[in-house]
């Protein structure tokens, strides 16, 4: 191996040692030698070549560059130069840094400083990024003594050049007898661990991950080998099958992952020419091909992402394993053990539950589901010991169709979804040992599986098991503030599990082709029926599993202050127990899609589509809400609140009369009220009328424009507001009889927050009011600013018409990127084509928009002119592209 890695056309240490005495500019050698050497490492990583040995080899190639530079420049004995961090593990991989620490005897001589500076400029210079510090041994020992990334650091040290005396006199002062006791140094790592996997939300399946510091990643073997060295002074993982800690095949296990792991670090290394661990969208297409994987479209991304994932939950559940024998090993081996019989087949020992032998699951095939259930209901159980979690591993083939068949595993599976506490949490911890996937191979196919796309942040089987972890938190009172008519709703529903297994089939037929959500209902079918549930439920379940994107696509594409769409809709649910159910399935998916999708305009609309429907489904089909009914009320509503306004009413009716039915149903009472006021008290009436509000009872911030009608007004407004850096999330346009445009806009922030201050709204009417005085033509749009990850994808512009003849008008859908001023592009378009538009319902799913537009033609009518229809699509086009 040795021969291998001191390869001389990697580096010929015999010519270049002649070049150098040659008086050849060291400079100039340095850096080819260097740039050869990479050409090199590159080469045979692209011909297939070992990762392991590349790694060797790198180091190596370092090592030599390093000793030759040493020499050039230091004249002393008074100094050692020291590898540490990744480089002292000897795992360089391409880009990495370069960590470095000099030891020093005390009092250095000036001349010997100058030799040091020099050295560690030629570095540089050459082209080595280096990290470094300059310490004499006891200011190693203090600074180790008070931070734990120095001692971990010194512990993986390796000396390269100098006083060999130095570096061990280094090592024993910073060794475990003198500080950071095994016990206190494994705490320490175990909270930074416990820290850094929240950080990334404690999911080894994000989407775009970071492959060193993920949970599962290259840090979670780092972590192993550092307790290892700590405790058994050998940083090398092999070393803990002697001490039985780990079997020779997880061994493997861990060994391949993290040879997968440096070939994904060394393919991103070369793809972004610099250090970069973060496995994003922009890389995740080269990094594949060049590991050998190619598909049409996004099918060899997919495959590779699934290879990682299933990688880095291997990795995850040896990390836990490992750590959990260490726990064993460095805090209780020197506590009395405490054993508590549970039952025949389980105990607990030191609140960790084990099998009480090593044939429990082999003659009690049942008890791989009784376990799960005994820590649900005994919240003093920390979790499953290391072995036999193990056991739990090898036990996987005993999960058949005679095991899924037998009622005791059934009724077990369905007493773990009824518990009241912990149903999302264990349910996870039964797929990281593999038990779910086993249970249902439904699941087990869409393990791993990724979304290539900016809306789904977690993968298939992740996206899943979090919307399950959702729905329990929605009935806790820790959500009560921030989704109150779910935390109602949900202690309501009579059958909880019945939402687990919505939950749990609702995605589960992904990356079969077709549609998922029908297809899926054929498997939740199978499974109540394996399980047993009455034809109700299962039907129930089955209904929710198809509809489950019913309620979101009503509340963000549709007119839900139209009563015709409540009512629609109410067909669809049939009655208050589908509502319910659906709701909370429907905010569970959302907020376990992407965290950052849930804000107050969303919960605003389906709170509001809840109650709409509730109210339609209580009156009855006998007694549909009407029309003229529903604007009664509106107006007594809206006059109410005014009448503290010391307006004059007969003003406030003739203002009314001018706007139409459409306005009031398109508005909410304290919207009306609130653009009346405005209005009546607007003297500039040549003027536009701009108010701003921070909030609103439909979930945002609202802008209202009040003026003379006259072109490019809504592509003005909409760019303005653009740059202001608020999205429009609503938009509803009204041309009174007298020629005026009232424009409402439903606005967040893009972080999803409301506008917070009143001088920021100040700042928005002012730049709107300018914007519309000064622009009257079509407003200039600047070059497109090009987002990191939107490059990765290619997402063709689509757009649909349909008339809907009820409300005599056309809606337009434009489907197309994500880009900051699609809005105003599109808005300037349709202006040049003479549609008038009515309202806007602008929706964002990742990179992708899909923004519904309701247009009328010159008459007010529906657009019914195919070459309008010609006009609008081809201007579109030509804005987006």
């Amino acid at each position: 191996m040795e021969k291998i890695i001191a390869d001389k056309y990697l580096f010929d240490k015999n010519s270049f040692s002649k070049s150098l005495k040659q008086n050849h500019a060291p400079l100039t050698l340095f850096k080819k030698a260097l740039q050869d050497g990479y050409e090199y490492l590159t080469d045979h990583f692209n011909s297939g070549e070992d990762i392991e040995i590349l790694v060797r080899q790198q180091g190596w190639l370092i090592d030599q560059l390093l000793i030759f530079a040493w020499k050039q420049f230091i004249n002393s004995d008074q100094l050692s130069l020291i590898a540490v961090g990744g480089y002292g593990r000897n795992e360089l991989l391409l880009a990495s840094d370069i960590d470095l620490m000099v030891l020093q005897k005390p009092r250095l001589k000036k001349e010997v400083e100058q030799q040091l500076q020099s050295f560690l400029t030629f570095l540089w210079d050459f082209g080595l990024e280096v990290g470094h510090s300059v310490r004499t041994v006891k200011e190693c020992k203090f600074e180790a003594k008070n931070d734990i990334t120095v001692i971990t650091n010194i512990m993986e040290s390796r000396l390269i050049c100098g006083d060999e005396k130095l570096h061990e006199d280094m090592r024993k002062a910073t060794g475990p007898k003198k500080i950071w006791s095994t016990k206190k140094f494994f705490e320490e790592k175990l909270l930074e661990q416990k820290i850094r996997h929240e950080k990334y939300s404690d999911s080894t399946n994000k989407l775009e991950p970071n492959i060193k510091e993920s949970p599962g990643g290259l840090r979670d073997i780092q972590m192993i080998a550092w307790v290892a060295e700590r405790q058994f002074d050998n940083i090398d993982i092999s070393n803990l099958i002697k001490h039985k800690f780990l079997s020779r095949d997880e061994y493997m296990v861990l060994k391949t992952g993290q040879n997968l792991l440096w070939r994904i670090r060394f393919a991103l290394h070369m793809t972004t020419n610099r250090r970069e661990d973060r496995l994003l969208f922009d890389y995740q297409r080269s990094v594949a091909e060049l590991l050998g994987f190619k598909g049409k479209e996004n099918k060899g991304i997919e495959e590779f992402m699934k290879m990682y994932f299933k990688t880095i939950r291997e990795i995850s559940r040896l990390n836990e394993i490992l750590l959990q024998h260490f726990e064993e090993e460095i805090i209780y081996s020197k506590r009395k053990e405490k054993i508590i019989a549970i039952n025949s087949r389980f105990q607990k020992r030191n609140d960790f539950i084990e099998v009480a032998n090593k044939n429990v699951f082999k003659k009690q095939p049942f008890a791989l589901f009784e376990i799960f259930l005994l820590i649900q209901q005994d919240p003093k159980i920390k979790g499953v010991r290391a072995s036999t979690i193990r056991l739990i591993r090898k036990s996987l083939y005993l999960i058949d169709d005679n095991f899924r068949n037998d009622i005791r595993n059934r009724s077990l599976f369905l007493e773990i979804m009824k518990q009241p506490n912990l149903v999302g949490h264990k349910l996870r911890m039964m797929h990281r040992y593999g038990v779910l996937g086993a249970y249902i191979p439904s699941f087990a196919s869409i393990e791993g599986l990724m979304q290539f796309d900016l809306f789904h942040v977690y993968t298939v089987d992740e996206h899943i098991l979090t919307v399950i972890q959702q729905m329990r938190l929605l009935g806790t009172d820790e959500y009560k503030t921030k989704f109150p008519n779910c935390n109602d709703i949900i202690k309501r529903l009579p059958k909880l599990e019945l939402l687990y297994f919505a939950g749990l089939f609702h995605d589960i037929a992904k990356g079969r082709g077709g549609d998922h959500a029908k297809l899926g209902v054929k498997d939740a079918l199978e499974f109540c029926k394996l399980h047993q549930l009455s034809d109700y439920d299962s039907k129930l379940v089955a209904w929710l599993v198809e509809k489950h994107l019913l309620m979101s696509k009503t509340a963000q594409r549709k007119d839900i202050d139209d009563p015709e769409t409540i009512t629609e809709f109410a067909n669809e649910v049939r009655d208050q127990l589908h509502l319910n159910y659906l709701h909370i399935l429907t905010v569970a998916d959302i907020c376990g899609t992407n965290p950052e999708l849930w804000n107050s305009w969303r919960a605003t609309l389906l709170t509001t589509l809840y109650h709409r429907t509730l109210q339609e489904l209580r009156r009855g089909k006998e007694k549909p809400i009407l029309r003229n009914e529903k604007i009664k009320d509106i107006r007594r509503e809206s006059l109410a609140l005014l009448s503290e306004k010391n307006l004059d009413e007969q003003s406030i009716l003739d203002l009314w009369k001018s706007v139409g039915n459409d306005y009031f149903l398109r508005h909410s009472p304290d919207e009306i009220a609130w653009h009346t006021e405005g209005i009546l008290n607007h003297k500039k009436v040549d003027e536009p009328l701009i108010m701003a509000h921070r909030e609103s009872t439909r979930g945002g911030s609202l802008i209202f424009v009040y003026m003379h009608d006259r072109k490019n007004i809504f592509a003005t407004i909409t760019k303005t507001i653009e740059r202001l850096s608020l999205n429009i999330l609503d938009a509803r346009i009204i041309t009174n009889r007298k020629g005026f445009t009232l424009d409402t806009f439903i606005v967040l922030k893009n972080d999803g927050e409301r506008i917070k201050t009143k001088e920021r709204c100040k700042e928005i009417k002012t730049n709107i009011l300018n914007d519309l005085i000064s622009t009257t033509g079509i407003p200039q749009h600047s070059k497109w600013i090009e987002n990191r990850q939107l490059k990765s994808f290619t997402l063709p512009t689509r757009i649909f018409f349909e008339t809907d003849e009820k409300n005599n008008r056309t809606i337009m859908e434009v489907s197309t990127m994500d880009r900051p001023g699609v809005l105003s592009r599109i808005s300037t378009a349709m202006e040049q084509c003479g549609s008038k538009l009515q309202g806007a319902k602008i929706a964002t799913y990742g990179e992708r928009v899909e923004d519904i537009f309701y247009l009328r033609n010159d008459e007010d009518k529906a657009i019914d002119d195919p070459l309008k229809f010609e006009c609008l699509k081809n201007s579109i086009l030509a804005a987006l592209s």
